[in-house]
């Protein structure tokens, strides 16, 4: 029997694909990974097989291979590609985003593409439409959400059936007998929100009827030469899209061609409001909120006043500003996903205006060495507004030390001959201190005084490694 294989299953998108599978009655799923993580102990506690370590599953002619990029060389990717090649058979090899992609083609599909705050956005969204909108179908962001089961995802349960049909075509090129000739009654019948991320252009892959831009800030600085070359990613994706986009009467940016694109009839420019939440939130959410309104006015013709009440109850997702527990002390300790400058300045004024009063200590563990490199300024300026600084073991994801070192020639000027020199000379910038010991911080937040906020910042593994120590 041919199985649907998931590699890279830790991811939170990946595992998300994962879950929607298995929630389409698909008991043919499995998942590999070259290590355990608390997403796959979360597959295995659905009752999914999890393999964990590259090279332990054969692949067969007829499976379907959804993986990550980052595991594009591993080695059932490989074998699958060998195989079809050796068979003169197609099968069914997509990345995560080229599946994502398939899905798109048969869905009214919404994209939420810019720098800060895709997932929080997507899952607003969401959360709006998934109880106002009818013809909401499908879900899929890149962080975990409360309210749809801790997962990634949300389906609508009246929509199921259509979305296996949808599903088993792109996985076998065939519509179910059962759906015969009316398979055109369900394509582009429902709406699928999605996040759609900008790193190296994936977000061109989807088929997008709607799309949201909040802000433009150049960032993966690992494949983006410039903010040129971003802004040319954008304006590419603002081409492609069917109907509207949605942005910020405000926002500008300094291309030709993309304030001719401003100025088109595609673009809906939005006025920016004061939006009532719950939780904490800053101006940036109001910038989302706003813009969500103005999609969801326009898809559901749902007067403003019960968009507004049903967004508002909108509470919080995983590693937004996620409230994780106090300590003895009564310093309460938040987590966020935040590894820009900006989204690290959203938080402090986000925290100073909910807690006035308190000291704000932040933890800060670096993604990617060339965003710090870039935007060193901003990062220094923003972290030393913060009244303690830590900086924990760089998440130095897809780069090489040795090369960094011979793009940014500047380091060898200043010694820094090591991932750790660099760390440390980052911290003392910012006024903190560098350390890899993640002793050192469970230090910090056992001991920090009740006058104070802990605030964790990371798209790293500090995260995983925290709610251990916090719930072990």
């Amino acid at each position: 029997m041919s199985k649907i294989i998931l590699v890279w299953a830790w991811w939170t998108g990946m595992s998300g694909i994962a879950g929607i599978f298995n929630d389409l009655w698909y008991t043919n799923i499995v998942c590999i990974d070259a290590t355990k993580s608390e997403l796959t102990d979360k597959l295995e506690a659905k009752g999914l097989k999890v393999i964990i370590g590259h090279g332990k599953y054969k692949v067969q002619l007829w499976d379907v291979i959804i993986y990550s990029e980052a595991t594009s060389e591993c080695e059932e990717v490989l074998e699958a590609r060998k195989i079809m090649k050796a068979n003169k058979k197609v099968m069914v090899i997509l990345n995560y985003f080229q599946f994502l992609w398939e899905v798109s083609k048969y869905f009214i599909t919404i994209g939420f593409a810019w720098t800060n705050g895709k997932s929080s956005s997507t899952a607003l969204a969401i959360h709006t439409a998934k109880k106002i909108v009818p013809n909401f179908g499908l879900g899929i962001l890149g962080a975990l959400v409360p309210w749809f089961k801790t997962q990634s995802y949300t389906i609508n349960s009246k929509a199921i059936k259509d979305i296996k049909t949808i599903f088993g075509y792109i996985c076998t090129g065939k519509w179910f007998s059962s759906i015969g000739d009316q398979q055109s009654s369900i394509i582009k019948k429902r709406i699928f929100f999605v996040e759609a991320c900008e790193y190296k252009r994936h977000f061109l892959y989807l088929d997008l009827d709607y799309a949201i831009i909040t802000s433009l800030e150049l960032d993966h600085t690992d494949y983006y030469k410039n903010m040129k070359d971003y802004i040319s990613a954008y304006e590419t994706l603002v081409s492609k899209v069917k109907n509207k986009v949605f942005i910020p009467k405000w926002l500008k940016v300094h291309s030709t061609l993309f304030d001719r694109l401003i100025d088109s009839s595609q673009i809906k420019k939005v006025p920016i409001k004061t939006i009532p939440f719950k939780h904490i939130r800053g101006k940036h959410n109001d910038v989302n909120a706003s813009l969500i309104m103005a999609l969801i006015t326009k898809i559901s013709k749902e007067p403003k006043t019960k968009i507004l009440s049903t967004m508002s109850s909108f509470w919080w997702l995983r590693r937004r500003m996620e409230y994780l527990t106090t300590n003895k002390n009564g310093a309460k300790i938040f987590t966020d996903y935040g590894h820009m400058a900006s989204s690290i300045d959203f938080g402090y004024m986000a925290l100073k205006n909910k807690f006035p009063g308190k000291k704000l200590y932040v933890i800060f563990q670096p993604h990617q060495i060339n965003r710090i490199l870039t935007g060193r300024k901003d990062f220094v300026k923003t972290l030393k507004k913060y009244d303690n600084i830590q900086i924990y073991d760089i998440y130095a994801a897809r780069e090489n030390m040795d090369e960094i070192m011979e793009h940014h020639k500047f380091l060898k000027d200043i010694n820094i001959k090591t991932l750790d020199d660099l760390g440390t000379e980052f911290a003392h910038a910012c006024g903190g201190t560098y350390t890899t010991n993640f002793s050192v911080i469970t230090k910090i937040i056992e001991e920090t005084a009740k006058d104070s906020i802990i605030v964790i910042y990371s798209a790293g593994d500090i995260d995983y490694k925290l709610r251990n120590f916090l719930w072990k």
